[in-house]
């Protein structure tokens, strides 16, 4: 095996392989009957093979990307053999980047979630700090790919690898017909994606550990805490200049620079450096659900499951300490899903758990 070609045979490997199916036979087990999984499924013992074959000789090449448009959204969905090699990429990948990935970046496995950059936020937050919070607008759509394909080669060494990324990132999609080639943004619902997220912004990651400062980041939501407000300019000028290297802009909808006493909204909570509270955006949200399971006839059961989803991840993970000053905002049953959509989160009680 060749030393630099060491991580497509990784990825080739029986046990990556075999890994990324069961995840994609889970992942796509209510796809309708006319999906190519079940064509998969039953062939994989001989696609298998010669997949293998094509990803070790660096002849393995993505398909279009079908384009599925619904009433609500649209989808780009990857072929069920694409999907597969695309987690096992992100398998190899994961253990040959997370070394070098920020300890800051907690959206990564094994590396706690929104809970846990909601602990170390409400630790360092106390009354007198500033505070910067903000985060990327359209951040998968809006990266670009030479910057990301430059970021990788960087840490990959494998060019069989890298010809797969920059065929994930310049993808084409299909549409009655009609292909149109993706020039800036990576896939959503993705298993590769989250990965090259953390890697975006690593640049970003690098600076501010050298700052001192308190910093945490999941995916592209980020806040700094900084002790003076001379620091967190300083630091405030420090993302703009990495920012403007990437490409990317901040949501002006979404950036707090502030005292810490004035609260700020992260990762679906709003903290202060006397409590931690559910953030009204969080609240809407869950609304806007309960209403659309109302109009698509929902019994109490299932709306009350959903409650007791909404409830568990809400408060679970959080430590004692977050717990007890935790509010819960609770919302009157409504009679109709129009007392949903009405619903502001201004109007609410609340109880100290």
């Amino acid at each position: 095996m060749d030393n630099y070609l060491h991580l497509i045979f990784r990825t080739a490997s029986d046990s990556v392989l075999d890994d990324a199916f069961d995840w994609l036979c889970e992942r796509r087990k209510n796809y309708p009957h006319n999906s190519d999984i079940w064509h998969f499924r039953m062939n994989w013992q001989y696609i298998k093979p010669e997949l293998k074959m094509r990803l070790v000789t660096g002849e393995y090449s993505f398909e279009p990307l079908s384009e599925i448009r619904r009433v609500d959204d649209i989808i780009n969905l990857w072929s069920s053999q694409d999907a597969l090699v695309l987690k096992a990429l992100s398998i190899v990948l994961y253990d040959h980047l997370n070394p070098v990935l920020s300890d800051r970046c907690f959206h990564l496995k094994d590396r706690g979630g929104v809970k846990a950059a909601l602990r170390e936020t409400c630790k360092n937050i106390e009354n007198g700090v500033h505070v910067m919070k903000s985060d990327i607008k359209s951040y998968y759509a809006s990266m670009d790919h030479q910057i990301l394909y430059d970021l990788a080669y960087e840490y990959i060494p494998d060019p069989y690898v890298m010809r797969l990324l920059w065929q994930y990132m310049n993808r084409n999609i299909c549409f009655g017909g009609q292909y149109k080639e993706v020039k800036r943004g990576i896939s959503l619902g993705c298993p590769l994606s989250p990965l090259m997220g953390a890697l975006y912004l690593k640049p970003l990651d690098d600076l501010m550990e050298k700052t001192g400062l308190f910093y945490a980041r999941f995916m592209d939501d980020w806040i700094v805490i900084a002790p003076t407000r001379w620091k967190l300019r300083k630091a405030v000028r420090t993302v703009n200049g990495v920012l403007n290297q990437l490409k990317v802009e901040q949501h002006p909808d979404k950036t707090f620079i502030g005292r810490s006493e004035h609260g700020v909204n992260f990762l679906g909570y709003f903290i202060k450096p006397e409590h931690l509270t559910v953030s009204q955006g969080t609240l809407a949200n869950a609304a806007k659900r309960i209403a659309r399971l109302y109009e698509q006839g929902a019994d109490e059961n299932r709306i009350g499951q959903y409650i007791s989803r909404f409830a568990d991840w809400l408060f679970g993970s959080l430590d004692d300490g977050c717990l007890s000053i935790l509010f819960f905002f609770c919302v009157p049953t409504p009679s109709s899903p129009d007392d949903w959509y009405r619903y502001q989160p201004g109007n609410y009680c609340h109880c100290v758990c």
